[in-house]
């Protein structure tokens, strides 16, 4: 965020409360949402929530490439993660479980 990068970030209060604002920028907000082997995962986001924001539509693009994480790191099949998908704020109302899945296998159907 326009910072030099090499410092060393306290990860004190993330690591002890869960999330922890290191500024007001849009990826400035740190999660940890668990441990795998009593390693803490941390991941970054915006400090507003859902419920600030009016959800955008998400490109075909950016879909497609959620299903690609989705599918390399778990169990669910494509149908699986086009019904998900489809229903994630921005997605819901605007992109069907039909029309998703054609964006992740490249079947038309016609």
């Amino acid at each position: 965020m326009y910072r030099n990068s090499g410092a060393d970030l306290d990860l004190t209060t993330v690591l002890r409360l869960g999330r922890d604002e290191l500024g007001p920028g849009r990826y400035e907000t740190l999660i940890c949402p668990g441990t795998i082997e009593s390693i803490p995962l941390l991941t970054f986001t915006a400090p507003w929530t859902l419920q600030d924001i009016e959800p955008l539509m998400p490109s075909a693009a950016y879909l497609r490439y959620l299903a690609g994480g989705l599918l390399e790191s778990g169990p669910w099949e494509e149908p699986d993660i086009a019904d998900y998908l489809s229903s994630r704020p921005g997605a819901a109302g605007n992109r069907t479980p039909a029309h998703v899945l054609e964006l992740l296998t490249g079947n038309t159907g016609r």
